[in-house]
């Protein structure tokens, strides 16, 4: 098992940071997006839920800026206008890991709640209680995930191109590591 990454293979840290991440951002995108529809006892319990989640998020979006920027031997991608592209969409999502989850912080603190982790801890306020602030944090964590959305629609239109289109290992890469 190969920690970090080679120019040939994406490490397993680097693989279990994606998927982790990946199946995180499902499960709050939906409890974001549908709790509301639900009974208010379930509603109420499943944004605790999506509350964890998100500090979760954040704490994986900050080891994910770290991993990348000092794991650095990562396979190669073209310098062509698909390559920048690709980078730039895996910085984009990596930047929207870490300020979406500071948005609903932001939000929550201004509303007078502390985000938690599953019962573990509190995070402090950053910000003092102000309807105002908490309306701004509001919209903001409420915009983000569509974007987040759409820099995720061009991250799997490009998997699904490097998969059926070019033949490529990328995919497998991400998966499982090296081919066989």
């Amino acid at each position: 098992m190969q920690l970090r990454d080679t120019p040939f293979d994406y490490g397993t840290v680097t693989r279990w940071l994606h998927w982790l991440t990946a199946a995180a951002i499902v499960l709050m995108l939906a409890i974001g997006w549908f709790a509301g529809y639900l009974p208010e006892s379930t509603e109420h319990t499943l944004m605790g839920f999506h509350v964890s989640l998100g500090v979760g998020v954040l704490g994986l979006g900050i080891l994910r800026v770290l991993w990348r920027t000092t794991n650095r031997k990562r396979p190669p991608r073209d310098a062509d206008f698909p390559g920048r592209l690709a980078t730039l969409m895996q910085w984009a999502l990596i930047a929207l890991l870490v300020i979406i989850p500071l948005s609903g912080w932001f939000m929550a603190s201004a509303g007078g709640h502390t985000p938690g982790f599953f019962g573990l801890f509190s995070l402090p306020p950053l910000v003092a209680e102000s309807d105002a602030l908490h309306e701004i944090g509001e919209e903001v964590h409420e915009i983000l995930p569509w974007i987040l959305v759409g820099v995720l629609a061009l991250h799997v239109a490009g998997t699904l191109k490097h998969h059926y289109v070019d033949r490529d290992a990328t995919l497998q890469r991400m998966v499982r590591g090296t081919p066989q």
